[in-house]
């Protein structure tokens, strides 16, 4: 017996680095905000406070340049952003189009405020939202549309000029896809987050830049930046010191989602980091995806025409027919006994995941509600064939790139022992 499941000897011994990328740098931001003693400068009424602090408007800035965005408005996590989102779309009552791929929140922020989910088949080649599925679910209830770029690739920006088609709202879910760009004619058009009206972006422990926790939205519309502001900071307090608020947002009153100025330190410096980090990360995905085409059951996913991808997640694509009729999971089984997980995350196991999640319109909180509807697309996705890979960190090295292809061959080249 050569497998490692079997008996045999792993690839691999010692797990892999941590996909931790705080430095000093961070440290030293973090320290002049304990210094200065303020860790926080928002104030919930009228005046320069509404807008937190000396890091927070600096934060919001850099990112409004980075990602040519008007309007920036940071708050504690991207679920907050999507809940602050929906409510300025209005959803209330209304029908929102979501992916039935995609994390939860994607997903309960619209029944959070109110609205109905309506789940839309994703692209069996892409994963995002499938836009020639989305006329089709679109009734006169329909409001807006949450349109994920999933793994780090763009959705499919003709749900635009659907949106457009039927005056809805298209909100972003770019958590996974921080500067992914979207060309036209080799020209950059726009960036992850800011394709729709309004964009989310996650700072997340794991994400391509991290705070721990946090988020941020992005927009070009006055209208709905103001509506976002007022949602994420005590909207009712704030309006009673601006009047011209009480006439444009008669209805709305607000929450504490604010981001501390600890977190907006870190995320400026994380910012800055950001090009490099993704450079390693795409020479990693380059090696993987070199060396696991190779293997005839295997495809690395596509990437979409006129966009750039930035691998949140490396996905691939299972074929068992090619095979010999060996089930995705019994394979990718074997291949995570070759290796190790990753230090600061051993209990988590070896980073390797086959289906990603369980389609969110099959969860119970939505099939307590009736939600749930047959998606063949994302079913044979989550069952079959999508598996993913989280080893591209940064701080992986191509050495470590080399030990996970191994693992793959071996049990690719053994896999009569599966039988």
């Amino acid at each position: 017996m050569k497998l490692a499941i079997n008996g045999g000897k792993p690839v691999r011994t010692i797990p892999f680095p941590s996909q931790n990328t705080l430095g000093e740098e961070e440290k030293r931001a973090v320290l002049q905000v304990m210094d200065n003693g303020r860790l926080s400068g928002y104030r919930a009424n009228a005046g320069s406070h509404f807008k937190g602090g000396p890091e927070i408007q600096a934060l919001e800035k850099e990112w409004g340049i980075r990602f040519n965005a008007k309007h920036v408005i940071a708050c504690n996590s991207a679920t907050s952003g999507l809940f602050i989102a929906c409510g300025a779309a209005d959803i209330k009552d209304k029908e929102v189009i979501v992916t039935p791929y995609s994390m939860t929140c994607s997903a309960t922020m619209p029944l959070a405020f109110g609205g109905i989910p309506v789940f839309v088949d994703v692209e069996k080649d892409y994963f995002c939202l499938d836009a020639n599925k989305i006329e089709e679910a679109i009734t006169p209830k329909t409001k807006a549309i949450i349109a994920v770029s999933i793994f780090g690739q763009i959705y499919n920006p003709i749900i635009n000029d659907i949106a457009k088609k039927h005056n809805l709202i298209v909100i972003e879910d770019a958590a996974q896809a921080v500067s992914a760009t979207y060309f036209e004619n080799d020209k950059l058009m726009q960036f992850a987050g800011t394709i729709g009206d309004l964009g989310i972006f996650s700072l997340n422990f794991g994400k391509h830049i991290s705070a721990g926790e946090g988020g941020l939205i992005v927009t070009n519309d006055d209208t709905l930046a103001m509506k976002c502001r007022l949602l994420m900071n005590h909207g009712e307090a704030v309006q009673n010191d601006l009047m011209e608020s009480e006439v444009l947002y008669p209805k709305l009153f607000g929450f504490n989602f604010r981001m501390t100025e600890l977190c907006a330190a870190v995320t400026r410096v994380q910012l800055k980091k950001l090009d490099s980090l993704l450079e390693q990360r795409l020479k990693n995905v380059n090696i993987l995806n070199y060396h696991l085409n190779e293997i005839p059951a295997i495809s690395s996913a596509q990437v979409r025409e006129k966009c750039t991808h930035t691998y949140y997640v490396l996905p691939y694509l299972w074929n068992k027919n090619l095979a010999d009729g060996l089930h995705r999971n019994k394979y990718i089984e074997a291949v995570k006994a070759e290796l190790m997980p990753r230090l600061g995350r051993e209990g988590e196991g070896v980073p390797i995941g086959c289906g990603y999640i369980k389609p969110v319109n099959q969860m119970l909180v939505f099939k307590s509600r009736n939600y749930n509807c047959h998606l063949p697309i994302v079913e044979k996705l989550y069952n079959e064939t999508l598996f993913l890979t989280l080893f591209q960190a940064p701080n992986s090295t191509i050495f470590d790139m080399f030990d996970v292809t191994d693992a793959f061959e071996k049990v690719w080249h053994n896999r009569e022992e599966l039988r």
